[in-house]
């Protein structure tokens, strides 16, 4: 198990180091830093353990289970957003007359309130079960928390520096591009398609052979669990049912998937803003350059609807993934498709920016 799990932790840290070390914001000086950092990481849950395990509180394991959990947690929290510091460390800079949005950070504050609906729920489980049940929900609900607290932190620092990214942008555009609702409601029909063309139907050739192969894994691991016929008929029975509730789950969210985001789209306003910090278009903000994301390659396609065709390269721990980002061009505005390449081979020199007007 030990093996494993540093098995992982290296797998995880050379697919981080490998996507810091392809950002546009990488350097040697910043990379020195994150290894200091790193050792300080180190060296402060080392000497947490020790205090924590020879102090005062090695009298009580109970006292020293709450304590190490909620100082892991504030560990974890801390040197997330201590890391993003040291490799995003640019603020936009608002003007004094600018206001600051909240775009994006209503989007965490919705998942910081859900999470709290969870623990409030683990909670009164703990206080109504029987003894026997408690530690169960305790375990959940510390589960959760550990999982969930460090990524909502990280989560909202990042919020609040795109709404200040975005606060800028609007403060100081580049380019302010407006729809007609009929333009927008047109462009939103063109999006879904687009989306579906991309992302294709749910094969269930490939759901039921997973499914088939996870309930022969869970039919091989019954034979090693020393329980009667019965006993293994049920365990096994019941874990192939949530696999196929889930996986019926899987099929509704991405039936529906192309409803919602065509809702979103055409819920969101109208218009798209260009600027120095980043992109907001479709209803969403994307910033130029991150350490984990950045824009790859900008391109100008000449078939109805005239668009741009922004394609993002996004890192999630060991491995990739494009993002691209369609945005309509209005008639009338083809002729600033020159000043933006020049603004994008200035603001992105590692991108591929290609916007010739069509």
């Amino acid at each position: 198990m030990q093996i494993a799990l540093l098995i992982f932790c290296f797998v995880t840290i050379g697919g981080a180091f490998s996507a810091w070390r392809r950002s546009p914001l990488y350097s040697l000086k910043t990379t020195f830093k994150l290894a200091g950092g790193f050792l300080l990481i180190v060296a402060t849950v080392a000497g947490t353990t020790y205090a924590i395990v020879n102090g005062s509180l090695s009298r009580s394991p109970v006292a020293q289970g709450i304590v190490g959990f909620v100082a892991l947690l504030a560990l974890a929290c801390g040197s997330s957003i201590f890391i993003v510091r040291i490799t995003d460390k640019h603020v936009a800079q608002l003007p004094p007359s600018a206001r600051l949005v909240s775009f994006n950070r209503h989007k965490i504050y919705r998942w910081i309130w859900r999470l709290v609906v969870f623990l409030l729920i683990n909670t009164a489980a703990c206080l109504v079960l029987p003894s026997a049940w408690k530690v169960l929900s305790a375990a959940l609900g510390g589960f959760v928390l550990f999982l969930c607290g460090p990524m909502l932190s990280i989560a909202y620092m990042m919020a609040r520096r795109n709404d200040r990214g975005m606060s800028a942008v609007i403060a100081n555009p580049w380019a302010h591009w407006q729809y007609t609702p009929e333009q927008w409601a047109q462009w939103a029909k063109n999006q879904r398609a687009w989306e579906e063309a991309q992302e294709g139907p749910w094969s269930w050739k490939s759901a039921s052979l997973f499914v088939l192969f996870c309930i022969g894994l869970f039919a091989l691991g019954a034979l090693f669990t020393g329980a009667s016929l019965r006993e293994n008929v049920i365990i096994v029975g019941g874990l192939s049912a949530s696999l196929i509730f889930l996986a019926l789950v899987a099929y509704w969210f991405k039936d529906t998937n192309f409803d919602r985001r065509s809702r979103r789209l055409l819920a969101a306003q109208p218009e798209t803003w260009f600027g120095d910090e980043g992109l907001f278009s479709n209803g969403a903000y994307m910033p130029w350059i991150l350490s984990g994301r950045y824009l790859l390659k900008a391109t100008a396609a000449i078939d109805p609807p005239t668009r741009l065709m922004l394609i993002f390269e996004s890192f999630n721990g060991s491995s990739s993934t494009q993002i691209t980002r369609r945005v309509l061009i209005p008639d009338g505005h083809v002729s600033e498709l020159p000043m933006l390449e020049q603004k994008l081979k200035s603001h992105c020199p590692t991108a591929s920016v290609h916007l010739s007007a069509p």
